[in-house]
């Protein structure tokens, strides 16, 4: 069964917000290519649901990739808590609704849980990503393989900013 969860999102008709996927892609790619891809749950979708909350069982570390306008270049790193109350609108939710989710229906805290947020320069409805955001893949996708090599909450701690504001 695989340890961790890594949960991508992005549209991929909608330029740099297919950035999420595509470093999961490359990022399974690689570590099948390294043997410990199957250390790994792989989840890839258009937005995240409540339904998210089900991959987070029997995981000890879960990593949540997405695109962000107002992110830091070239990206994010920072440790996730569910929300108090979990938010959710037809469109989306954010991971800290999942993590919530999670919590309300097991009744025990998710595994500890990190936010991987790539900056977006353009997000109008356009296939491919900006040359920026091609950029910013290459950095987090070095960074996110040193992450895989080392899967455990005090590693990514170490390596963790402040939470966006």
């Amino acid at each position: 069964m695989p340890e961790a969860l890594l949960t991508a999102w992005g549209n991929p008709s909608r330029g740099d917000d297919a950035l999420g996927p595509c470093l999961l892609q490359r990022l399974e790619a690689w570590a099948s290519s390294m043997g410990i891809a199957e250390r790994f749950l792989w989840v890839e979708d258009f937005q995240l649901q409540i339904d998210h909350a089900l991959n987070l069982e029997g995981k000890t570390l879960a990593l949540y990739v997405d695109a962000g306008e107002n992110t830091a270049a070239p990206f994010s790193f920072f440790p996730l808590s569910p929300l108090k109350q979990p938010w959710h609108t037809t469109h989306a939710m954010p991971p800290e609704s999942v993590l919530a989710v999670f919590e309300q229906f097991s009744h025990k805290p998710p595994c500890p849980s990190f936010a991987l947020c790539l900056k977006g320069e353009d997000f109008s409805i356009r296939e491919g990503l900006s040359t920026a955001a091609q950029n910013h893949l290459e950095s987090a996708l070095t960074f996110a393989q040193t992450l895989l090599k080392n899967p455990t909450s005090e590693a990514w701690l170490a390596l963790a900013h402040p939470p966006p504001h």
